[in-house]
C-alpha cells in the first residue's frame, strides 16, 4: 500500500511518498511540494563520475548528492528538491531509513539550497533562541531535555539550520537519548522508538506545547564541551570566546558534514555566515560534567538567554 504524506521541517514541505516520518510535523499547505521523497532503484539513476571529495559511500557531482549506508540504504540527493532512496534488501526497517534521512540527507537538502547547517541543538525562550553546538556523545541532547523541563522549546534537534538573517529554522522536533540519560530522566524506554535497530539511542517527542514552529532570532551560541570531574568552580563552567579566530574556528569545527559542503562549493556561503555570526552574537564555551544529575541541575540555575 502506497504511503503518501506531507510534513513540514526547516521552513519546507517535505512529500514523502513510500516512507511514514512520524519524528515531523505535519504540513498545513499540504499541496505545496518543496522537496520530494520516493523510493526509488538506484538501476535506474544516470551515472556521474567521482572527484575529489568522493569516497567508496559518497559522490558529489553539481548539486547532486550520491550516498550510500553500507547493507542500509542508498540516497540520491538532487538539487535540494528531490531525495530517492532504495533499501538494501527488504529486511531493512524503516527506523534505519529514517535515521540517515533525517540526518545526513536532509542536511544535504539544506546545503544545497544554500542553507548554514550546523551539527547541535536549537532550542526557543520567550521569542530568542540559542544554539548548542558540539561533537557527537558531548551531551547536547541532554542539555535540551533538560532544558525543556525548565521553561525551553524545542526549535531542533541534531540539525541546525541558520538563515542569512541570524533566525534558526524550526527543523526536527525530537530529541535522541542515550539510555543513561534516559534512565535518569525516568522515562520508559519501552514506550519509545529506538534510533536505529541494536543501538540503545532511544527518539523522545516533546508535547505540541514544547515545540517551536516558528523560525526565532539567535541569540547566543554556546559550543559544547566535556569535563571529566565536576566543577570546583561553577562560574567558571561557561567562557566567552573572545578572539574572532577562535571563534571562527569553534564554529567551523561544528558544521555538520563539512565534506558535503566542500563537494557541493558552499564554502563561501558558510564562510561569510560564519563571519557575521560571530560579528554580531557572542559565542561561549560551555563545559559539561558527565554526571547528568548534576548538569541537570547546573542548567537549572543558570539563565543561557541572557549569559553575560
Amino acid at each position: 500500500m502506497e504511503i503518501v504524506n506531507n510534513y513540514k521541517a526547516f521552513c519546507l514541505n517535505w512529500f514523502s511518498k513510500d516512507l511514514q516520518i512520524n519524528e515531523l510535523q505535519k504540513s498545513s499547505t499540504p499541496k505545496r511540494v518543496d522537496v520530494e521523497i520516493k523510493c526509488k532503484d538506484p538501476k535506474t539513476w544516470p551515472k556521474i563520475a567521482p572527484n575529489n571529495n568522493s569516497t567508496p559511500f559518497l559522490n558529489m557531482f553539481d548539486n547532486e548528492v550520491r550516498l550510500r549506508i553500507e547493507n542500509v540504504v542508498s540516497f540520491r540527493i538532487i538539487d535540494g528538491k528531490e531525495i530517492n532512496f532504495f533499501p538494501e534488501n527488504k529486511n531493512i526497517k524503516s527506523q534505519d531509513i529514517k535515521a540517515f534521512l533525517l540526518g545526513s540527507v536532509f542536511a544535504a537538502v539544506l546545503i544545497q539550497r544554500g542553507y548554514s547547517v550546523f551539527h547541535g541543538n536549537a532550542l526557543e525562550k520567550n521569542g530568542k533562541s540559542i544554539v548548542c553546538l558540539g561533537n557527537s556523545g558531548i551531551g547536547k541532547s541532554t542539555i535540551a531535555y533538560s532544558l525543556l523541563t525548565n521553561g525551553w522549546n524545542l526549535l531542533s534537534d541534531d540539525l541546525v539550520c541558520i538563515d542569512e538573517n541570524f533566525n534558526v529554522l524550526p527543523g526536527i522536533p525530537r530529541i535522541k537519548l542515550w539510555i543513561d540519560a534516559i534512565e535518569t530522566f525516568k522515562l520508559n524506554y519501552k514506550v519509545l522508538e529506538p534510533v536505529r535497530n541494536g543501538i540503545k539511542k532511544y527518539i523522545w517527542i516533546p508535547p505540541e506545547d514544547k515545540i517551536c514552529l516558528n523560525p526565532t532570532k539567535l541569540s547566543r551560541v554556546y559550543i559544547a564541551n566535556k569535563r571529566k570531574n565536576l566543577f570546583e568552580n561553577e562560574n567558571s563552567a561557561i567562557s566567552e570566546i573572545s578572539s574572532e579566530q577562535n571563534a571562527m574556528l569553534a564554529l567551523r569545527n561544528q558544521i555538520f558534514r563539512p565534506r558535503f559542503v566542500r563537494g557541493l562549493k558552499k564554502e563561501s556561503i558558510y564562510f561569510s555566515r560564519i563571519s557575521k555570526v560571530i560579528k554580531n552574537l557572542p559565542i561561549y564555551r560551555m563545559n559539561l560534567p558527565d554526571d547528568i544529575k548534576f548538569m541537570n541541575s547546573w542548567l537549572a540555575k543558570n539563565d543561557l538567554l541572557n549569559f553575560s
